[in-house]
């Protein structure tokens, strides 16, 4: 692995934004098949993960109350949940672990670094390694992305590094998981935000080819989901920005879409796909800002921006929807 390359900058978007009548109510029309995984966040900033139908059927709580937070992705086989312990501040070296699917059994992954915190954020699509946050509080310069095996943490492999202490994020890796998409900061804590001003970047799992696919024009949030038959990635704007929006982009920072915007000034954040790539999901914010926790709702939408309907709409704040047969 080395330093990534200087960035391109990514081309100018390709069409317009869709623009859909919110649904208040149950959802209407098709059916939308699957399950999914999501959190709520109340009592200042814990969290509780849920389990539902897609379709916001079956609705019920795994976890409780600041028990687990941060991260929520289903493993490939659909019987584990990677997520990290709710507690703060966790005892270094920092990471996560793994829950069956109905919120038991909590496992920690293995470390086999004393001083690197890894904090888990991606599975790769076999479900035998786990792509993580990596940073040494001691050492700035070990700051990148990694991955590790999840049986036993070994064969530790360093994919990008980071410059500085402002840290590189890992995403989502490509559907044949030969690459990952990663967010790259631009200020470390304590500085604040951590996540405004960042780009979104592409790398081979070994380090390789790591380029930038997303220009200042179009600032992203430090989230983004590759789509199934792996030619696209989906993204939502920046925190902050006056206006919210989805946009698609390719892997190599072509073919910039803005696939969504809501007609009431809404600000979608967390999109992801459904399992076919038909159909995304994402959590829609009355204001700019997330970390104010605001009552949202979960939404659906068809893969080219229409179609807006509602799946969760109680009076709470909704986050990290992860998608799955």
């Amino acid at each position: 692995a080395g330093t990534a390359p200087s960035p391109s900058p990514s081309a100018p978007p390709s069409s317009q934004p869709s623009r859909a009548s919110p649904s208040t109510s149950a959802p209407t029309g098709p059916a939308i098949p699957g399950h999914i995984l999501f959190a709520r966040t109340s009592d200042g900033d814990r969290q509780t993960i849920f389990a539902a139908g897609a379709d916001g059927s079956g609705e019920h709580q795994l976890t409780a109350l600041g028990e687990y937070g941060g991260v929520v992705r289903i493993s490939p086989d659909r019987t584990r949940i990677l997520t990290i312990p709710g507690q703060d501040p966790l005892a270094p070296p920092v990471t996560g672990g793994t829950l069956t699917v109905d919120g038991s059994g909590f496992v920690r992954l293995h470390l086999t670094d004393p001083s690197l915190n890894l904090i888990p954020q991606a599975w790769s699509p076999n479900g035998t390694r786990i792509a993580f946050e990596g940073f040494d509080d001691s050492k700035p310069g070990r700051t990148g992305v990694y991955t590790a095996r999840v049986a036993d943490g070994g064969d530790l492999v360093r994919v990008t590094t980071a410059n500085g202490a402002p840290h590189d994020i890992p995403l989502d890796y490509s559907p044949d998981g030969t690459q990952l998409v990663f967010y790259r900061a631009v200020r470390a804590e304590p500085d604040f935000p951590t996540d405004i001003g960042g780009s979104l970047w592409v790398a081979n799992a070994d380090g390789s080819d790591a380029h930038q696919i997303t220009s200042p024009a179009t600032p992203p949030f430090d989230w983004a989901r590759w789509s199934p038959d792996g030619t696209k990635i989906l993204f939502g704007a920046e925190r902050l920005q006056p206006a919210g929006g989805l946009w698609t982009i390719g892997p190599d920072g072509s073919g910039l879409t803005k696939t969504f915007v809501d007609a009431e000034g809404r600000y979608p954040v967390q999109p992801t796909w459904s399992p076919d790539g038909s159909l995304i999901m994402f959590a829609l914010d009355p204001v700019a800002d997330k970390f104010t926790h605001p009552d949202n709702g979960l939404y659906v939408i068809n893969a080219d921006g229409t179609g807006l309907r509602l799946v969760i709409g109680s009076p709470d704040f909704k986050s990290m929807p992860e998608w799955w047969p």
